[in-house]
């Protein structure tokens, strides 16, 4: 089997997925030669040479809410995604398939190759069944869009020979749901680059003496739960009169203008802050500005089992966590977070009011917190799993 892979993402662009990035670079450092199909945002080429052993091409697909457009961007994954694999198999050859989900779906493609003696790696981002109840929550499980996730994710199971899970609950499903043999699963997790996260000095203009400035980093979809950042927002600000408190949130996604228009509702502009994407030290030099730093995902099926990276970033720059008290949360963060009773609004609020008196115990957390990263979370201990789940599959017969 020759070191020749591609990779396949399908729910968005190679160019600002930090996990896939990553692993791309991780792997052209062991030797091995990567390519990598992905959905085309904006400002991304059709074509990107990065070195002589690493390319990207990129095909446009759109980006709709309703159940009609899902299908629409779903088909046009399968139609472009055939097409440019077939491409690469011609042009750069691969004897690895690694599929990114979600949506579940990339086994379709990939089996023609499975047929001709390519292997499948199916790299598990996140669980589509639970993430389909998180943004539909009075749903029932006998509905036949979750019957049809359980079916695609079963199959993405059964055609990989190697699964990659980014946690120990991704983990368990693999081997319990998806019925995986435990020596075919490896953990590999989404931890930071710390060459890349460190702390800077703060963004200049974000905070007045004697403000104190509360920080989100991520996505803004109905399951990451930033509308319950807001509500506290209100709550400290409006019922509690605590105007020095300001918060800032980075980031972009599908709840971003329901946020903006409930902000202004709440009338918190001057304590709320959208500053949309941010990268690189840009990024960086806001977060550092920050006294603590919310992670407000909810308690629900799939946020239970996940790991959330904004709460390791947050602590690769030494930053104090304040989240809902989640089981893959307390495996992240341990003791640099303070717990929150799941999805409750006035204890959210109590929390960061509290710590924002408490000097010693922000600076215990978060040292407590880039300790965890660097000691344990960070991107150079996912590494040997990645190389050992790539080295697995090459003796595969």
């Amino acid at each position: 089997m020759d070191k020749k892979t591609l990779i396949f993402i399908e729910d968005g662009s190679f160019t600002y997925d930090n996990r896939v990035i990553r692993e791309a670079d991780t792997l052209v450092r062991s030797g091995w030669d990567v390519t990598v199909i992905s959905p085309k945002y904006n400002h991304d080429p059709f074509y990107k040479k990065i070195n002589n052993n690493l390319r990207a091409y990129y095909y446009p697909k759109p980006t709709t809410k309703s159940m009609l457009g899902h299908l629409t961007e779903t088909l046009v994954s399968l139609i472009f995604g055939s097409v440019l694999t077939l491409w690469v198999y011609i042009k750069h050859g691969f004897s690895l398939f690694h599929a990114c989900n979600p949506m579940d779906i990339l086994w379709i493609i990939a089996l023609p190759y499975k047929v001709l003696g390519k292997k499948f790696l199916y790299d598990h981002h996140d669980l589509c069944p639970e993430l389909y109840f998180s943004r539909n929550s009075s749903e029932r499980k006998y509905h036949l869009l979750y019957k049809i996730l359980i079916i695609l994710e079963k199959y993405s199971y059964k055609f990989a020979d190697v699964v990659i899970s980014t946690n120990d609950s991704y983990s368990e499903i693999a081997l319990s749901r998806g019925g995986k043999d435990p020596k075919d699963v490896y953990v590999v997790r989404n931890g930071p680059d710390l060459n890349k996260f460190k702390l800077l000095p703060p963004k200049k203009g974000l905070k007045k003496s004697g403000d104190v400035l509360i920080g989100y980093l991520g996505n803004m979809n109905p399951q990451d739960g930033v509308e319950y950042l807001i509500n506290a927002a209100a709550e400290i600000v409006k019922k509690r009169g605590l105007a020095n408190f300001k918060f800032i949130i980075i980031g972009g996604g599908s709840s971003k203008p329901q946020l903006l228009k409930k902000s202004k509702v709440l009338c918190l502009e001057n304590n709320v802050k959208f500053t949309g994407l941010l990268f690189g030290n840009d990024m960086i030099s806001t977060l550092s500005a920050c006294d603590i730093c919310v992670q407000p995902d909810p308690l629900n099926q799939l946020n239970d089992k996940s790991t959330m990276n904004k709460a390791l970033e947050y602590m690769a720059l030494g930053k104090p966590v304040i989240a809902f008290d989640l089981r893959e949360t307390r495996v992240s963060c341990g003791n640099a977070a303070i717990y929150v009773k799941p999805n409750d609004i006035v204890d959210l609020a109590d929390k960061i009011v509290f710590l924002s008196g408490k000097k010693e115990l922000i600076l215990s957390m978060g040292r407590i917190g880039r300790a965890r990263v660097e000691n344990k979370f960070s991107w150079k201990y996912s590494i040997p799993h990645l190389l050992s789940a790539y080295n697995h599959v090459k003796k595969r017969n």
